[in-house]
């Protein structure tokens, strides 16, 4: 299992990410957190085929089952929930390596 979390940023939202391998090519997301949105996205993400033919994850982001989870719930389009789910999974599935990403704001 993997487990990422995420501040979301201005909008003060913390999301924890649980990504569970079921089989060779499907994995569970489980999403705890404060935000409405974000955690009515959970039955759709219990169960997703991610690799091999007909999979509906690492596809272009219009349809693509986690951006279309946020976009069914209203995320804001800055939301980097999303992209962390996609990372997450990822890494479950031992195809990228587990590694931070950060967004630095260096206002001047």
């Amino acid at each position: 299992m993997v487990k990422v979390v995420v501040n979301a940023g201005a909008c003060g939202e913390h999301v924890v990410i649980y990504v569970t391998r079921l089989d060779t090519k499907r994995v569970r997301v489980m999403l705890e957190t404060g935000c409405k949105q974000v955690d009515a996205m959970n039955p759709g993400l219990d169960n997703l085929l991610c690799l091999g033919k007909g999979h509906d994850v690492f596809v272009p982001v219009d349809r693509s089952a986690v951006y279309r989870a946020a976009v069914d719930h209203n995320l804001h389009p800055a939301c980097p929930v999303p992209a962390a789910i996609l990372r997450a999974i990822e890494a479950e599935l031992g195809i990228a390596v587990a590694r931070d990403v950060t967004i630095e704001f260096q206002v001047e």
